[in-house]
């Protein structure tokens, strides 16, 4: 066995500054869990902070990344991580795309060998640039899965699952879930026992599977303007019907061409589009209200309960009750909050 598993932790512009400390972090707990069990069979982990250039980073909350060397001083190595970036606006989004097209060539280059190469949140558009992940199964950050449908149809997009592995690629959700990337990572190359004890160490859930609890489409931003207006009203009305064809028109636009926008700019149809604005609203009330389960389905415009519990558990993964249960707030439901969508929330 490998004395040592070397990992590449690249760093681009407006990266997280949490996922890159974060995990580095996790990889060093591993190393003093593996030291502390006395299992000197197990590979240590070594990392090195790299950048296109060699020189530092600013990453999105402006503090400067140091970096240890320049992608041509990585010849062959076991892990290469790209952590996301606090971008989820499409046209800043591409640009960084496009001013970091070494990386692109870098990570096509490494198609042959045997690195496995993992993202987590936005840095999986790195790998789908690559051509990396055509014609297999993905995840990313839910803020950005509209657009990442968009730039990539071949590519088959889990956007509520955590952890997606294709072959030599894993790709990973929103956000925090480097941390269940990097458990996977030392799972992997020393053992589940190991993951686990890092994982209690620091205080981390591994029993996550899904980013889906906590997709928040009311916060979303669309390019057009189009999407941007129907969006606004889907959110003013969400315990009415809104038709295809009576949306399209209050916009002076044809239900095809609406339909074709709303795929263009989200991946998605606007039925689908307003079926999650009602799930996200319902998740709210489940975790701010103690309203009931019939009255929380009425509120965004479902009679039948029946119908609503099996939409809700097949979107979220878990029931209505296993939802209120881990993500109820108790104090803040003994108060009046305004909700996702209302004038009050705006």
């Amino acid at each position: 066995m490998k004395k040592t598993v070397s990992v590449a932790v690249v760093v681009i512009e407006e990266c997280m500054a949490s996922a890159i400390a974060g995990s580095i972090d996790m990889l060093y707990a591993a190393n003093r869990i593996i030291e502390a069990m006395g299992k000197r069979h197990l590979p240590r982990f070594e990392w090195r902070v790299v950048s296109v250039s060699g020189r530092p980073v600013k990453t999105g909350n402006g503090m400067l990344q140091a970096v240890d060397c320049s992608l041509k001083g990585i010849d062959q190595v076991d892990v290469v991580y790209i952590p996301g970036m606090s971008v989820i606006d499409e046209t800043r989004l591409v640009s960084i795309l496009e001013n970091n097209r070494p990386l692109v060539n870098w990570l096509t280059s490494l198609a042959t060998g045997k690195s496995l190469i993992t993202s987590s949140c936005t840095g999986s558009f790195f790998v789908a640039e690559a051509g990396l992940l055509e014609n297999k199964q993905a995840t990313t950050g839910w803020p950005v899965e509209g657009l990442f449908a968009a730039r990539y149809p071949d590519i088959r997009l889990q956007s509520s699952e955590l952890l997606v592995t294709a072959g030599s690629i894993i790709s990973a959700g929103a956000s925090t879930s480097y941390q269940d990337l990097m458990l996977e990572v030392i799972r992997r190359f020393s053992n589940s026992r190991v993951a686990h004890l890092t994982a209690r160490y620091l205080l981390l859930d591994s029993s996550r599977h899904s980013q889906a609890a906590f997709r928040v489409s009311s916060v979303r931003k669309y390019d057009d303007p189009v999407v941007t207006k129907a969006h606004e009203l889907m959110q003013k009305n969400l315990s009415d019907p809104q038709p295809v064809p009576e949306l399209a028109a209050h916009l002076n636009v044809s239900d095809r061409t609406l339909i074709r926008r709303f795929k263009s700019a989200t991946g998605q149809g606007p039925i689908a589009c307003l079926q999650n604005l009602r799930i996200d609203r319902a998740k709210w009330l489940l975790e701010s209200t103690g309203k009931s389960h019939e009255s929380v389905a009425n509120s965004v415009g479902y009679t039948d309960i029946s119908s609503f519990r099996r939409l809700f558990k097949r979107t979220i993964g878990m029931t209505m009750g296993e939802y209120r249960k881990r993500f109820r707030n108790r104090r803040q439901a003994k108060r009046s909050s305004p909700l996702p969508g209302s004038r009050k929330s705006a």
